[in-house]
């Protein structure tokens, strides 16, 4: 597997098709499913069971090797219904024993679910790479405040959506405002950023992305059509796919956020479209970015 990594950049960089094109992981002839990534994913509940395949779907289309699936029996179900492929395991398995995997996506989906709590956490223990999305955004970021930090900064991608980046930042005790963080999305995901010590996503039609003491990363506008339920665990998936693979958390959500996007545009034709629209999407992006190499 080739994965090539971005140098130094600058204070405010803007992605594009060339950095996704130098970036994104292609298999070579002696690749196996390992090789390419394996990634495990906590997510989805009884009350939001759609989550978990939203995610599943996302990681696959972007060329994840392998997916392990940790939920409730229910969700496996349908996860296991449409996505044969992955491989599922109770949490009560997962709390005792981690399944080997390359990097982890935490979060999106998960409801007051002990067990599942008790596996999240035993995943942040790990210190492997890993996307934090919604239902796990809080507790991890008081968590690294405080200084449980055995990932580092530039392995760990949070995914906020705006309410989200203001609930995460009043649990540090910063209090701030949708409207606050709208009149400036770079400086308050900055500001998630240094406090959590870890890479922020925010995301939204101008996602940003800031790296601690480092860079922050402008992304192309994305088609207001985006904005509806379940896109964001599409996005989470891409992303973990990518940390998998052996990117930076930087590189895998610039990269993933920029896919997403082009995906939401090639399935929307200027309509309405699915979260499962954008997922469906993805092949066809990375196909033609790698192919205008």
């Amino acid at each position: 597997m080739r994965v090539c990594h971005a140098g130094q950049v600058s204070e405010a960089i803007t992605w594009d098709a060339d950095r996704v094109r130098e970036l994104w992981p292609t298999p070579w002839a002696g690749d196996d499913k390992y090789s390419r990534g394996v990634l495990g994913v906590v997510a989805g509940s009884d009350a939001y069971p759609g989550a978990a395949l939203l995610v599943a779907n996302g990681a696959i289309r972007a060329g994840v090797g392998m997916l392990l699936y940790v939920g409730p029996r229910r969700v496996q179900d349908l996860v296991l219904a449409s996505r044969p492929e992955v491989v599922a395991h109770h949490p009560s398995d997962v709390a005792a024993r981690l399944p080997r995997a390359h990097a982890w996506v935490v979060g999106p989906g998960v409801a007051d679910y002990p067990e599942q709590e008790a596996a999240i956490g035993a995943v942040i223990a790990s210190g492997l790479p890993l996307v934090v999305d919604a239902g796990a955004l809080e507790e991890t970021a008081r968590a690294r405040a405080s200084g449980a930090r055995e990932t580092p900064a530039d392995r760990v991608l949070f995914t906020p959506h705006v309410g989200e980046l203001v609930r995460a930042l009043a649990a540090l005790r910063h209090d701030v405002t949708a409207a606050d963080v709208e009149r400036d999305r770079e400086a308050h995901a900055r500001l998630l950023a240094e406090a959590a010590r870890a890479t922020v996503l925010l995301k939204g039609a101008n996602s940003v992305i800031a790296v601690p003491g480092g860079a922050v990363i402008r992304l192309p506008e994305a088609s207001p059509w985006l904005a509806t339920a379940g896109t964001g665990d599409v996005l989470a998936g891409i992303a973990g796919a990518l940390l998998a693979a052996g990117l930076s958390a930087a590189d895998a959500g610039a990269c993933a956020a920029w896919v997403h996007a082009g995906a939401a545009l090639r399935a929307s034709a200027g309509g309405p479209i699915s979260a499962l629209d954008v997922a469906q999407a993805v092949p066809a992006v990375i196909g033609s970015v790698l192919n205008a190499r």
